[in-house]
C-alpha cells in the first residue's frame, strides 16, 4: 500500500508527500533497527546475570570441594607422619592397632573434580564479551588452567604397595569403619578402635615398620600430601577472588 501510494505521488510530482513517504519508511526501519538492537542488549543482558548467578554457585561448591580436600590432606599428614615416627615395634594389640590404621590412613588417594560446566559453556558458546570485567576473565582463566591440577591426578606408589602387605579382610574394616565420604564428596579419615578377628596386629605392624622402601614411599606420600594440600588452599584463595570480583560486578551494575 505504502508502495502505491508513492508511486501515486511521483505520477503526480507531488514530492513533498513523496518526501514524507521516504521519511515514513527511514523512520520506521531506523525504530526498527533500534527495537531490535535493545531486545538483543536485554537478552545478553539476562544472559550474563543467568552465567554470573551460575558461576557464584558453581564456585561455592568448588569451594567446598576444596575446604574438604584440604582437611583430607591435613589429616592425612598426621596419620602418616605418626606412621613415620613409630620406630618401636609393638608388644601387644592395643600398641599395634594405631601403628596398622596409621599406614593405611597414610595411603588415600583425593583427587580434586571442580565445577566449570558454566564457563565451558561461555567459551563455546562466544558469550566471554558478556563478562564486562577483564579482571574476572582473568581470574577464571587462571583458575581453569591451573597447571597443579596435574600433581594433585597422579597417586603415589605408596598406596598400592602398603595395601599389597595390609590383608583385604583389614581393609574392608577400615573402609567401612575408619573411613566416611560424605554426600558432597567431603572424605573423613576417622580414628576408629581395633577390629575384633584372626588378624594378628603386632607382626602386621613390625612387618610394615621393617620395610625400608615402603617408609621411602610414605616419606613420599606425606610430601604429596603437603604439596598438594597447599595447591588445594592456593586454587581455594582464588575461588574466594572470583567470588569477591562477581559480587562486586553485581555490586557495580546495582549502581
Amino acid at each position: 500500500m505504502l508502495l502505491r501510494r508513492i508511486t501515486k505521488h511521483v505520477r503526480d510530482q507531488n514530492w513533498f508527500a513523496v518526501f514524507l513517504d521516504f521519511l515514513i519508511v527511514v523512520v520506521g526501519v531506523f525504530i526498527g533497527i533500534q527495537v531490535a538492537n535493545w531486545n538483543e542488549r536485554l537478552n545478553e543482558a539476562k544472559r550474563a546475570e543467568n552465567y554470573r548467578e551460575r558461576l557464584i554457585q558453581e564456585m561455592k561448591i568448588n569451594n567446598e570441594t576444596l575446604s574438604g580436600r584440604i582437611e583430607s590432606f591435613q589429616q592425612q599428614r598426621v596419620f602418616g607422619k605418626y606412621a613415620m615416627e613409630a620406630i618401636t615395634e609393638p608388644e601387644n594389640k592395643d600398641e599395634a592397632w594405631p601403628i596398622v590404621l596409621a599406614y593405611f590412613q597414610a595411603s588415600h588417594a583425593f583427587t580434586i573434580s571442580l565445577q566449570q560446566g558454566t564457563y565451558d559453556e561461555i567459551i563455546n558458546s562466544g558469550d566471554l564479551a558478556l563478562i564486562n570485567d577483564q579482571d574476572l576473565v582473568n581470574a577464571l582463566s587462571d583458575f581453569y588452567s591451573f597447571s597443579g591440577f596435574s600433581t594433585i591426578q597422579v597417586i603415589p606408589d605408596y598406596r598400592e604397595n602398603v595395601r599389597r602387605i595390609i590383608p583385604f579382610e583389614l581393609q574392608e574394616y577400615l573402609h567401612d569403619k575408619c573411613y566416611d565420604v560424605s554426600i558432597n564428596d567431603i572424605h573423613h579419615l576417622l580414628d576408629c578402635p581395633p577390629p575384633v578377628g584372626p588378624f594378628d596386629l603386632v607382626e602386621l605392624a613390625k612387618e610394615l615398620q621393617s620395610d625400608q622402601e615402603l617408609r621411602k614411599d610414605l616419606r613420599y606420600m606425606l610430601s604429596y600430601a603437603g604439596v598438594s594440600g597447599s595447591i588445594a588452599d592456593n586454587l581455594s584463595r582464588r575461588v574466594d577472588r572470583i567470588l569477591s570480583l562477581l559480587s562486586n560486578s553485581n555490586q557495580t551494575k546495582a549502581d
